[in-house]
């Protein structure tokens, strides 16, 4: 018994003995800081005075979502502040930074114990008033007449230093009133009502975004100017854009006093160019219809033993100018109308491409829409022998006829003796028109076919018709500036029924494939163009009449 106790009392000292420095090993960490996390990136973006800098590759991203063991706090230090953040963000926006020089900035975090990450820094220099002072805006191109002037940019304003967002615009007219106004991607204004002979001031506030190194800052700056516009007086000649127009509404002295009495202008529908009002200074009506003044243009073919003319007369509905009026030859337009100095103005609609600047001005009526008819009869005017294109195309024709079937309300009938294959007849309009599809979506007319024995045998074909519409025919591309755009149905649907020959029978073409088109040709070619040897035991005859657009 007395060995077992002394056993034991030894093997305890010796156990004691061996756990005698066993945290020595840690003594040597007993001083050391834990740091806590730090942001994971620092990217930084300027603006006026102030900086935003970016501390998450995640992005901007909500403060619930950041992990960043046990950080607690943000701090942002820069010169000699600081400034401590309640939390974790993505990112810091840092402002009152007004002076032009470099800013080293040093960000981390802070645990409870106010224990430091490893900082993140960043070198930034901001926008400032320096830089704005600096800044300079594209000089703008000014058109005056002796009592209005317009001020616009015609290559923008944005530039390699800045990107235009908007402006607005104050001047003092003669009688003393001040006109304001707003532009925003438009930044072209016009001036009225100003005093002849004399400087007027326009004050200029633009807001644009600075770029530095072709980069946007953060924030629109605004940037005030005067621009200083020595206006003619009423005796300066100008060069107008339309003489013949106004020459025709009884211009004969281009000047401002030499056109003061003139209050209304009438232009025709294919004009090119509204530019001209602008020197005006009483003009109150403007009529984009032609009012009788003008007569449609024409268009001569020489060719294959036809000499024709197409066009003259009256305007016709159905005929709209080939392209729209460019929106720079509309401004002065659209100016006046803005200014409230027109009174009104008479349009076709779709007839020039200016239903969208003229719409909103409808419903005070400013502007009147002519009421366009459902049907608008093509006159014999416009038509053409198609054998200016090929011989292949012949017919005899009677116009008017004289021995047509009887019929109700037949107008501009047409007797057609097929003399080859192809027999085919055109419509043309001159060259500054093309047809209107967005008003008229029909081509409608009626037809008289012969007996059903005319089309016998290899002659079947000609028992149907194939209309044919086009920008010019083919030895005639001088006629069109947008190249050719043909389209055609199927002959084959335009086959007369059995039932129907011998009688007058009316026939309808839907146009809707023409609509964007610029179509002014259409060629009725009878039969679709069979492969044969023409040579019919009978005359195969038609009578055709009431060719016109239609809107339904």
């Amino acid at each position: 018994m007395l060995n077992r106790i002394l056993f034991f009392s030894v093997l305890s000292v010796v156990l004691l003995g061996a756990c005698d420095g066993m945290y020595d090993s840690l003594d040597e960490y007993s001083g050391e800081v834990v740091y806590p996390a730090k942001y994971d990136t620092i990217v930084g973006h300027i603006g006026y005075e102030r900086v935003e800098i970016d501390l998450m590759k995640a992005g901007r991203i909500p403060a619930s979502q950041i992990k960043l063991g046990k950080a607690k706090k943000t701090v942002v230090e820069y010169d000699d502040q600081q400034i401590v953040i309640d939390g974790l963000v993505s990112w810091v926006n840092i402002t009152g930074l007004t002076q032009p020089k470099l800013y080293r900035f040093q960000v981390y975090t802070i645990d409870e114990f106010e224990n430091k990450s490893v900082p993140l820094e960043i070198a930034l220099i901001p926008y400032s008033a320096s830089d704005v002072a600096g800044l300079a805006v594209s000089t703008p191109r000014v058109l005056t007449s002796p009592t209005s002037a317009v001020v616009d940019w015609p290559n923008g304003l944005s530039s390699v230093l800045l990107d235009y967002k908007n402006l607005s615009f104050s001047y003092t007219d003669k009688d003393g009133e001040t006109r304001t106004g707003e532009r925003e991607a438009d930044s072209r204004f016009f001036m009225a009502n100003l005093q002849s002979g004399q400087p007027t001031t326009v004050t200029v506030t633009y807001n644009v975004v600075p770029k530095v190194n072709n980069v946007p800052i953060l924030d629109v700056i605004t940037i005030e100017k005067d621009l200083v516009i020595n206006m003619p007086t009423g005796s300066t000649p100008f060069a107008p854009s339309e003489r013949t127009i106004l020459e025709a509404n009884g211009v004969t002295t281009f000047t401002a006093d030499g056109v003061s009495a003139i209050t209304k202008l009438v232009y025709p529908v294919h004009a090119n160019s509204l530019q001209d009002m602008f020197y005006f200074p009483n003009l109150k009506e403007v009529d984009l219809t032609g009012g009788g003044l003008f007569a449609m243009p024409t268009l001569g073919y020489d060719r294959n033993g036809v000499q024709a003319t197409v066009g003259g007369g009256e305007w016709v509905p159905f005929a709209r100018k080939v392209s729209n009026v460019p929106s720079a030859n509309a401004q002065t337009l659209k100016d006046m109308l803005e200014a409230g100095l027109l009174e009104k103005v008479r349009y076709a609609p779709n007839s020039m491409g200016l239903d969208d600047l003229l719409n909103p001005y409808v419903e005070s009526g400013v502007v009147e829409l002519v009421t366009m008819p459902n049907d608008a009869l093509i006159p014999m005017n416009y038509f053409l022998d198609g054998v200016v294109q090929d011989n292949n195309w012949r017919i005899d024709f009677t116009v008017p006829a004289t021995d047509a079937p009887a019929g109700t309300g037949l107008q501009n009938v047409l007797k057609t003796v097929l003399r080859n294959r192809s027999a085919s007849f055109v419509f043309a309009l001159p060259r500054e028109y093309r047809f209107n599809i967005q008003e008229y979506k029909y081509l409608k007319f009626k037809v008289y076919a012969p007996t059903k024995s005319t089309f016998a045998g290899a002659y079947a074909p000609y028992q149907r018709l194939w209309p044919r519409f086009m920008n010019s025919m083919w030895s005639f591309g001088q006629n069109s500036d947008f190249g050719q755009e043909y389209w055609a149905p199927n002959a084959d649907d335009f086959r007369i029924n059995d039932a129907d020959l011998e009688k007058w029978t009316d026939v309808t073409v839907d146009l809707s494939q023409a609509l964007n088109r610029h179509n002014r040709v259409i060629v009725m070619n009878i039969g679709g163009e069979p492969s044969l040897t023409f040579e019919p035991d009978e005359d195969i005859v038609y009578y055709f009449s009431n060719f016109r657009f239609a809107k339904e």
